[in-house]
């Protein structure tokens, strides 16, 4: 083994080896998901609403619809953001959704996937929060608006 590889592993097993060895490795781990689960519900309600319902007014200013869900069905926080267009049946699948995945590894990670006449296109996860700024997830939504379009139109 070189010497540069060797430094590396001495890193890590000193970095990670004593929590490993007390055995705490998952002890947290409900405590740390509900504090995600409860970091999700601050950004839902800084960000991703007012970021969903200022992209719906202007859809609505052009004789769009849309409508706002919270914790649709979910053990977890949620938000399903249900695009009605102008000249497509009401009951058409048109659906932004973020849901958070608390069983995922480590704290849990949030998915956002858009939902278009029954095929689910998943956007993207976040397993950090801080990455879901407001011009994230404005341009996220925006993407996803594009494709629900572009769907629609043919």
């Amino acid at each position: 083994m070189n010497e540069h590889a060797r430094i590396r592993l001495a890193i890590i097993q000193r970095k990670y080896g004593a929590r490993l060895s007390q055995g705490t490795r998952g002890a947290d781990l409900p405590d740390r998901r509900e504090r995600f689960n409860a970091d999700f519900r601050r950004t839902l309600a800084d960000i991703l609403v007012p970021t969903f319902e200022a992209i719906g007014d202007e859809l609505a200013a052009s004789g769009h619809a849309y409508r706002l869900e919270h914790d649709v069905g979910e053990q977890t926080p949620s938000l399903e953001f249900h695009i009605l267009l102008r000249g497509v049946p009401v009951d058409a699948s048109n659906l932004i959704r973020l849901f958070s995945r608390a069983d995922a590894e480590g704290d849990g990670e949030v998915i956002a996937e858009v939902n278009v006449g029954q095929t689910l296109t998943e956007l993207t996860r976040f397993r950090a929060l801080s990455r879901i700024t407001q011009d994230v997830a404005e341009q996220m939504c925006v993407d996803a608006i594009e494709h629900i379009f572009a769907c629609n139109a043919r």
